[in-house]
C-alpha cells in the first residue's frame, strides 16, 4: 500500500519540525511550509498528490489555514484538511469535511486525527 502524503503547514520552526517526525515515523510521505501561501502555491503546482493537509490557523501571508481549507474543499474536494489552533471557537466555524485538532495537542491526539481523516478518505497509514 503507498505511504499517504501529508502536507504540513505551520509557521512555527520547532511544532512543524515536531509533526513532521511524528508523521515520517507513522510511515507518511510529509511535505513541509511555513504558511499557507506557500502550501497553495505546492498544491497548484500538483507534482505529488496530496492526501491530507494539516495546518495552523493563524499564519502569516496572505491566506490563514481556515482560508486555505475553504479553497480546498472547492478545489480539491478529495483531499482531507486537519486545522490546529489555540483558539477552540473556530471549530465552530469550520464545514463538514473539515477536522479541529485543539492545541496544544499531544502527539498521539496528532496522530489519532491524521488517522481518522486519511480513514475516512481510504488511506491507511502503517
Amino acid at each position: 500500500m503507498a505511504q499517504p502524503s501529508i502536507l504540513v503547514l505551520e509557521d512555527d520552526e520547532i511544532i512543524r519540525a515536531l509533526m513532521v517526525d511524528v508523521l515520517e515515523d507513522f510511515g507518511a510521505v510529509v511535505t513541509s511550509f511555513p504558511s499557507a501561501d506557500e502550501g497553495m502555491i505546492y498544491l497548484e503546482r500538483g507534482d505529488e498528490p496530496v492526501d491530507l493537509i494539516v495546518s495552523d490557523v493563524q499564519m502569516p501571508g496572505l491566506l490563514n489555514g481556515y482560508d486555505l481549507s475553504r479553497v480546498v474543499a472547492h478545489r480539491w474536494p478529495e483531499v482531507q484538511v486537519l486545522l490546529t489552533s489555540g483558539n477552540t471557537r473556530i471549530a465552530e466555524e469550520l464545514g463538514g469535511s473539515v477536522r479541529f485538532l485543539p492545541k496544544p495537542w499531544s502527539t498521539s491526539h496528532l496522530i489519532e486525527c491524521v488517522q481518522t481523516a486519511l480513514t475516512q478518505q481510504g488511506v491507511s497509514m502503517h
